[in-house]
């Protein structure tokens, strides 16, 4: 099972989302763990990567798994840490190999085109005051076909 680790990096109301070429959907930036890596440190890496930021204090806010389904058939799995971050340093990249980036009104984001379950995970990164635990179905060309979420068990319960 791939894992991804991102972050939603939170300015005066904003987050800088990354725009990917192949949908032109907004994205959270980050990316795949290396073998050796902890989340944490994925993170920190694959956000200074994709941004040229450098996050500072990223808060871990959820713990989801992605189902790709082809009819009934399971053809990918993967497992995401979403983090929450409020610093960070450096020049901000606005064109990179993975796409555009740039800052959006958290207000605005239900206008942004981007996968149905991002807009569930930002909403609880930015509000929600507990790690969130959920599953995100989607077809091979990114429709949702179910979710849940458990938002209400804390780290501590696992």
């Amino acid at each position: 099972m791939q894992r991804v680790t991102n972050c939603i990096f939170l300015k005066e109301n904003q987050i800088l989302l990354l725009q990917k070429p192949r949908r032109g959907w907004w994205a959270i930036p980050g990316g795949k763990m290396e073998p050796t890596e902890t989340v944490k440190e994925s993170v920190i890496r694959e956000y200074r990567e994709e941004t040229g930021l450098h996050i500072n204090q990223p808060q871990l806010k959820g713990i989801y798994t992605f189902l790709i389904k082809r009819d009934n058939e399971i053809i990918s799995e993967w497992m995401m840490f979403t983090f929450l971050t409020e610093e960070g340093e450096g020049i901000q990249r606005e064109i990179t190999e993975e796409g555009i980036l740039k800052w959006h009104s958290v207000d605005d984001l239900s206008e942004l085109p981007m996968a149905k379950g991002d807009r569930f995970i930002i909403e609880h990164a930015v509000q929600g005051k507990d790690v969130a635990f959920g599953t995100f179905v989607y077809t091979e060309d990114f429709q949702l076909l179910s979710y849940q979420l458990d938002e209400t068990r804390k780290a501590t319960d696992i």
